[in-house]
């Protein structure tokens, strides 16, 4: 059905005059007209340069484009109109867009049975003597508005569906005018092109994405590194603060108890030199006078305070006492304190230090040779093995090796070198792990995991699950590093290339029970098909 009059006379005043659609972000003109910004730009840019930019109704001048104002209002109402629209009688269909609307499709509310053409409410106007009906997604075949004609072709420039009275009139004829399954074919392979080009970027981002997760994983098992060694320094802090304290108020009270004994001794001393400078004194004075009855009455009078000053005994200077060390130690305590500064030393310098991983040569395979210093692993090569005697801890089947040291807790990161021509496996293992048969292979059961380059591939397993990895690694690593978290249950482990640039190669995720040993593998025997345990902390 077509439009009841009220509706066709208000879609009317809100279309734009030059594309005789609904207003789309409208400006207002200085004269008071208004066109949508697209349109007034398009009429500019077809107009001549040279003259002056005007109203295209009025042809009043005006400035620019760029300082004409939106006009809000209107813009507000077309909106409110479209709305009211598709709540009502015209409920547009989202799926079926509009024929009319090529570069910005909008959803079609109504179905032109003479034209064959869906239809927004913009476009109604010019069908308003047709036969509109509700849209759907069966009506096909499109007609030409123009000629009544089915559309065949497509203008690739105007983006206009064309019929071939379109074709004979020549107002396409400088266009690239294809036919339906031409520009079909044509736009499929532009878009099998961008899609491409899509997939591509979206796995680049998800890849960089993966990484920088990753990477937060490595930095918050180095963050916990800091923050352990930042606490056993504030620890060791406190405890020399402590001890300080102490040491501080020991030493005082000594010297205290040292300078009082002093001055009490001195204060003596100076008793005795006052009564004896007094003694003598008094006699000087009887001594000089000549009448000899007083001489004798004077002599009376201070013979007992000169005997007194005479028989005194003369106090000797205050020893000079050593200060007593041992009293000052046993009193702090300092074999306490040692043994606790101790023990958070060897903490700090066991997280801050290289640990000193050494193979086990218990647990190496018959065919594995071990240097001297337990370092380094290869294959015998048809030589003697370096690692005679019966074991039962021993691998017999796969050519694997143990290290002797093993973690229950903390984070702990230690790296191998690897020759260039090995293929190996890197990985964890518990004690309990089987020494024979297909099952004792690292990542071959629940008790180990394990990357590993074999056969130019890169793979990591667990529980006989192997998972390919190392897209577009063409070489192998030749520094692997293995950070293991036992609380936070992850072992990651990374390439290590020049200036110590990190690339992730895979992380497990694990509930450790037991004590974990890093265990390796070496599946070729080339001369250099080693492993070096280079550096752990």
């Amino acid at each position: 059905m077509s439009q009841s009059k009220p509706e066709e006379r208000l879609t009317l005043e809100l279309s734009c005059p030059i594309c005789l659609q609904l207003y789309r972000d409208p400006v207002a003109l200085p004269c008071g007209h208004n066109y949508c910004l697209g349109c007034i730009q398009n009429a500019v840019d077809a107009g001549d340069p040279k003259h002056p930019m005007c109203c295209p109704e009025c042809r009043e001048e005006y400035s620019s484009p760029k300082t004409l104002a939106r006009n809000f209002k209107l813009s507000g109402i077309v909106d409110g109109y479209l709305a009211a629209m598709s709540g009502g009688r015209l409920r547009a269909d989202p799926s079926i867009p509009c024929d009319h609307c090529l570069d910005d499709p909008v959803a079609a509310v109504k179905f032109c049975t003479c034209c064959e053409m869906s239809l927004c409410s913009g476009h109604l106007e010019c069908h308003k003597d047709h036969m509109l009906v509700e849209v759907s997604a069966e009506q096909g075949g499109k007609r030409c508005p123009v000629h009544r004609k089915t559309t065949e072709y497509l203008c690739m420039k105007k983006r206009l569906f064309l019929c071939s009275d379109c074709l004979m009139e020549g107002t396409h004829q400088n266009h690239d005018v294809q036919t339906f399954e031409v520009a079909k074919e044509e736009m499929k392979s532009v878009l099998v092109g961008m899609r491409k080009t899509v997939s591509d970027k979206l796995q680049m981002t998800e890849a960089l994405l993966r990484n920088a997760i990753e990477r937060e994983g490595l930095d918050k098992v180095e963050d916990k590194l800091v923050g352990k060694a930042n606490i056993l320094l504030e620890n060791m802090s406190t405890l020399i603060s402590a001890y300080k304290s102490r040491m501080r108020t020991l030493m005082e009270d000594e010297l205290h108890l040292r300078d009082k004994s002093w001055q009490a001794n001195l204060s003596d001393l100076e008793g005795c030199q006052q009564l004896l400078r007094e003694a003598h004194q008094s006699t000087q004075e009887v001594l000089s006078e000549s009448s000899e009855f007083v001489f004798i009455q004077h002599f009376l009078n201070i013979e007992a305070r000169v005997r007194q000053a005479a028989n005194i005994t003369i106090p000797g200077l205050p020893a000079q006492e050593r200060f007593n060390g041992k009293h000052l130690r046993t009193t702090l305590r300092t074999d306490n304190f040692r043994a606790e500064m101790n023990l958070l030393l060897d903490c700090l310098h066991a997280m801050m230090n290289p640990l000193d991983l050494t193979f086990n040569p218990a647990t190496a395979h018959p065919g594995l040779l071990l240097s001297t210093d337990l370092k380094t692993v290869k294959q015998c090569g048809g030589g003697k093995s370096g690692s005679a005697g019966d074991h039962s801890e021993r691998f017999t089947t796969a050519a694997q090796v143990m290290c002797s040291q093993g973690f229950s807790t903390g984070v702990h990161m230690w790296t191998v070198e690897i020759g260039p021509g090995c293929m190996w496996s890197v990985g964890l293992c518990y004690k309990s792990i089987l020494r024979k048969g297909d099952h004792s292979k690292l990542g071959h059961n629940s008790s180990s995991w394990r990357l590993q380059w074999k056969s130019k591939k890169l793979t990591a397993c667990y529980d006989s699950v192997n998972v390919p990895l190392g897209d577009g690694l063409i070489v192998p690593p030749k520094k692997v590093e293995v950070t293991l978290d036992y609380e936070g249950g992850t072992v990651a482990f990374h390439s290590t290339g020049h200036g110590g640039r990190k690339q992730h190669l895979h992380t497990f995720s694990a509930l450790f029970k037991d004590v974990v040993y890093p265990a390796f593998g070496i599946h070729s025997t080339s001369e250099e098909s080693w492993i070096t345990l280079s550096s752990a902390a």
